[in-house]
């Protein structure tokens, strides 16, 4: 590969890896509402996903999607994939805590954690306004249903009470 273009493909992967970076979440969401949203929804816009900066700001929303996109995936593989990243959140706290160290996350502390509450939380504070956001984009019906049942989901096992992945008696 040539030297330049090995160089703009770094560079890239470079931005977008960083685009995850959940500190700037909000900047990055914002920026593509204000710069791709809303030219699209207007009728007098000529083809903004041509410009390179806008590009680039497609390239960061698509990766941040994917990046935490486990609530609009089909029921079954959101509650898997919750458990697994409430599990490394679960270890990490109790690392901190066996280490004396500050607890980064302390609402992860295995005996106390709603897994319900968290998820609907992340839902709410992160997830909603990016994908409707994407959904307005790129047009994705089927992520969008997901996203509502799980999100059903996780209501009903808080409103029961619940503190786990699923109701006790769906655990056989």
């Amino acid at each position: 590969m040539e030297i330049n273009h090995y160089r703009t493909l770094r560079q890239a992967i470079i931005d977008m890896v960083l685009a995850t970076e959940m500190t700037k979440h909000f900047e990055h969401v914002n920026k593509f509402v204000n710069s791709i949203n809303k030219p699209m929804a207007s009728e007098e816009t000529t083809n903004i996903t041509n410009f390179p900066d806008n590009q680039t700001l497609i390239k960061r929303m698509m990766i941040k999607c994917a990046d935490v996109a486990n609530p609009c995936r089909p029921l079954e593989l959101c509650i898997e994939w919750a458990g697994r990243i409430s599990e490394e959140y679960f270890a990490q706290t109790d690392e901190e805590k066996r280490q004396g160290l500050p607890v980064v996350m302390p609402v992860f502390d295995r005996n106390t954690c709603s897994i319900p509450k968290s998820q609907i939380s992340f839902i709410d504070y992160f997830i909603t306004d990016m994908f409707d956001a994407w959904d307005a984009f790129a047009h994705l019906p089927v992520l969008m249903q997901h996203l509502a049942n799980n999100y059903k989901h996780w209501k009903t096992l808080d409103e029961l009470k619940c503190k786990s992945l699923r109701l006790p008696s769906e655990n056989n």
